[in-house]
């Protein structure tokens, strides 16, 4: 339903006359959209984009609803290293660009700016742009996953063994595809 409504909003967007053909492809672009994700938890919110030359760039996306509720900072539970943080940077490089589509690659941190104390992820992803109106707006789906910081799950571990619990969690239960998400954005480039 939501991905309908990005397609006719994009495409009611006009380009003016004045702006240089170039869009995404020039050197140096500046791009602002909106974004959805759907997977274990949905979000919606704002995106902004760098890209340079059109093949590398940095998202910075900000989600209005965050976690539910934030664990304790000493908890011993591997659910609670597993969430869909609220804002998120990017790192993105694009494999190849046709003038029809993009495929490429995210990686990145993701940050719960609700939490009292440092809680953040690591996200890695794929995903496909597909531009349009001269390359000035984008239409993009993707998919990601979240996983625990290496130093959040050791310290985890160590609290574990601390406590007397000769029994760890398999690092299969930290990095796995349980927390995954879908997302859809358009995004208007400068």
């Amino acid at each position: 339903m939501i991905a309908p409504l990005l397609f006719c909003a994009a495409m009611s967007l006009t380009v003016p006359e004045e702006l240089p053909p170039e869009g995404l492809q020039s050197r140096f672009s500046f791009g602002i959209g909106t974004q959805v994700g759907l997977g274990n938890q949905g979000t919606a919110g704002l995106i902004g984009s760098l890209r340079f030359h059109g093949v590398a760039g940095l998202d910075l996306e900000y989600d209005f609803n965050r976690v539910t509720s934030t664990p304790s900072s000493s908890s011993r539970e591997v659910e609670d290293l597993k969430f869909t943080p609220n804002f998120k940077i990017e790192g993105v490089v694009h494999f190849f660009r046709d003038r029809k589509w993009s495929p490429f690659a995210v990686f990145g941190l993701g940050l719960d700016l609700g939490a009292d104390f440092n809680r953040t992820n690591m996200i890695g992803g794929v995903g496909v742009e597909f531009p349009f109106f001269a390359n000035r707006v984008v239409f993009a789906l993707g998919f990601r996953l979240f996983v625990p910081r290496p130093a959040d799950v050791e310290k985890q571990r160590e609290r574990r063994l601390m406590d007397g619990n000769p029994v760890l969690p398999a690092y299969t239960d930290y990095y796995n595809f349980d927390q995954y998400q879908i997302t859809m954005s358009v995004r208007v480039y400068y």
